[in-house]
């Protein structure tokens, strides 16, 4: 099994590798799943990849843009995903034993001894693992002689998709996920994350850094949120959306940011989402063309980058 985890390829890798070769990239796109479902880099007018990953906190887009930037000489914009928890958590968790295997970046000053001693037991840890194999075992029994993805995607990702510019999205409406019991759920989760959270000040002081090293390099960087079904969206502690906006308006004034906050957006309907706040490949669509079109609105002459111009049909 460690031999074996230890080689498998995963979304992490394919990314990291994929961008690095995408060196005419001018607009990189970062955030958690919000934006790795919600983004699709292929309807920018200008060359965009999509660097985001399922529960990626803004620590790790930090080191993602540091480590990638000697690759990118031609980046112009950096699209940031803000989200309802992002303010809250660093840690991606187990994952953050993935993050290091697929492109090695490490959380803080963790030392990843056990991890690279067995990714069984320390790294993906006995249940992911097994469960993994099994799938791929399955996934081998299924689509014998066709081609499928090479990595561990989430439920919802049709298995002979393929990547492009790091975008892979959900390809369906996930209609159990509809009700009131699945928002109630997942609001509380977020909930209690944020209300436990003692790093928002760590996590703030840490953006800036990153906004500071992307404007001294003359590169624009810029928030958005991603939209989220409506009746979800009614659920959310308007006390903390507040607090997110506030706060999130307080770093834009400081570093002379746009933010754009489609969190409620009223363009959106159910047939957009995959569940109550991922977007499906025809919401991602939707999304990014109207967010495309945001990006030109940004005066730029002060920055050295060119505007972006409309997409001939």
């Amino acid at each position: 099994m460690d031999s074996w985890l230890r080689n498998i390829d995963s979304l992490y890798k394919e990314k990291y590798i994929g961008v690095q070769r995408a060196k005419d990239t001018q607009i990189l796109i970062l955030g958690n799943s919000h934006a790795n479902y919600g983004v699709n880099p292929v309807c920018f007018s200008l060359p965009a990849y999509n660097l985001a990953s399922p529960n990626q906190s803004l620590y790790f887009d930090k080191q993602l843009v540091i480590k990638t930037l000697p690759s990118l000489p031609k980046l112009k914009y950096v699209l940031i995903s803000i989200d309802y928890h992002s303010l809250y958590f660093s840690s991606q968790g187990i994952r953050d034993a993935w993050s290091y295997y697929g492109n090695d970046i490490r959380y803080k000053k963790r030392s990843y001894t056990l991890e690279n001693i067995s990714p069984f037991l320390f790294g993906y840890t006995p249940g992911v693992a097994i469960s993994m194999l099994k799938k791929q075992l399955a996934k081998n029994s299924r689509y014998r002689n066709q081609k499928v993805l090479p990595f561990e995607v989430e439920a919802g990702v049709n298995l002979q998709d393929s990547i492009v510019n790091g975008y892979l999205g959900f390809d369906k409406v996930e209609e159990n996920s509809f009700n009131r019991n699945t928002y109630t759920d997942r609001v509380d989760g977020f909930n209690h994350k944020i209300k436990n959270s003692t790093e928002k000040q760590e996590i703030l002081i840490d953006l800036i850094d990153m906004l500071q090293t992307l404007k001294n390099r003359n590169i624009i960087p810029v928030f958005f949120t991603t939209p989220v079904y409506f009746e979800y969206y009614k659920m959310l502690d308007k006390g903390i959306i507040a607090q997110n906006k506030q706060d999130i308006n307080c770093v834009c004034r400081k570093m002379q940011l746009q933010y754009f906050d489609f969190s409620d957006c009223k363009a959106f309907s159910k047939i957009d989402f995959f569940d109550s706040d991922h977007l499906n490949k025809q919401g991602a669509i939707k999304f990014s063309t109207m967010l495309n079109e945001k990006l030109k609105q940004i005066p730029t002459s002060s920055s050295g980058a060119e505007t972006p111009r409309t997409p001939k049909p």
